[in-house]
């Protein structure tokens, strides 16, 4: 079976570098206390409108901050100053994970933001659970949206980035990794990716598992992910798509860890607004031509 023979979602992913909410003057930084700016073209703007406006019914998972209330007060009020009043707030523990109520809502909503903080700690209380199970039920067969932010959308991955180190070199053994949501199979996605500098990470991360395809995604930018897996960005940064079946040459394998890493033949491309990619083919696309 090749790839474009798989059967597409019915759903929509967002993945956000962070940064999210970011007007001309002033960014809102994920995770921060800071009142986030809103205008006609940020990120949740967009987002709404992938959904369905602000009639849209959205619950904000909040399980991967540590400031939890906090992130709930924000996003709460950054969906509703955009007009939309149906938002809910779900911070499942593990505990409440699975209850009648966490499903109902679930199974109510449109969509699913989930937040910043730490992709570790959202595999840890989601993963396994019923509520994944029908989560990505939602996703395969109705028109819902996913929408994750930093974090969030790291977790959204077949391979997951748990931490690693931003260094100007690549070196071996910068990278820890595991198992994410799988949200969109054969990737792995890293965020914050040019201003905290984690193009080695990510780089080392693919040389690991060269059939998937890497996305580093800019603050202030997202890339959705709809129809037939075609992926576009929005926002007012950049996507850095990376490949690695096209390979001629590294020392990846003999080389000890904290040794540099030479690549021969890595590909690379860059998507800002207004360029597609299609994950099935490995094909860059553009959505309008260039003048």
């Amino acid at each position: 079976m090749s790839r474009t023979d798989i059967k597409s979602p019915h759903g929509k992913l967002i993945a956000i570098g962070g940064k999210e909410a970011r007007s001309s003057e002033e960014g809102m930084l994920a995770g921060s206390t800071r009142e986030p700016a809103h205008d006609s073209g940020s990120i949740l703007t967009h987002v709404l409108a992938e959904i369905k406006g602000p009639a849209s019914r959205i619950e904000i998972l909040t399980t991967a901050s540590e400031q939890r209330s906090e992130m709930a007060d924000m996003y709460t009020e950054a969906f509703r100053k955009l007009g939309c009043e149906q938002v809910g707030i779900l911070d499942l523990d593990g505990r409440n994970v699975d209850s009648k109520e966490t499903l109902q809502r679930l199974a109510a909503a449109d969509g699913l933001f989930m937040t910043g903080g730490d992709q570790t700690r959202l595999i840890e209380k989601i993963g396994g659970s019923e509520f994944l199970k029908n989560l990505k039920r939602r996703y395969q067969q109705d028109d819902f949206t996913i929408i994750g932010t930093s974090a969030g959308a790291m977790a959204m991955s077949e391979v997951m980035i748990n931490e690693g180190d931003s260094t100007e070199s690549l070196l071996k053994g910068i990278v820890s990794l595991s198992r994410g949501f799988n949200f969109l199979p054969k990737t792995v996605i890293d965020t914050h990716f040019m201003s905290r500098g984690r193009f080695s990470r990510l780089a080392e991360a693919l040389l690991m598992h060269k059939g998937m395809t890497a996305l580093g995604i800019c603050e202030d930018t997202a890339l959705v992910v709809g129809d037939g897996g075609i992926a576009r960005a929005i926002g007012s940064g950049i996507v850095m798509v990376l490949e690695a079946e096209k390979v001629r040459s590294t020392n990846f394998k003999e080389a000890k860890k904290g040794e540099a890493i030479y690549v021969e033949g890595m590909q690379i491309h860059i998507l800002a607004s207004g360029a597609m990619y299609s994950l099935p083919e490995k094909k860059f696309l553009l959505s309008t031509q260039p003048q």
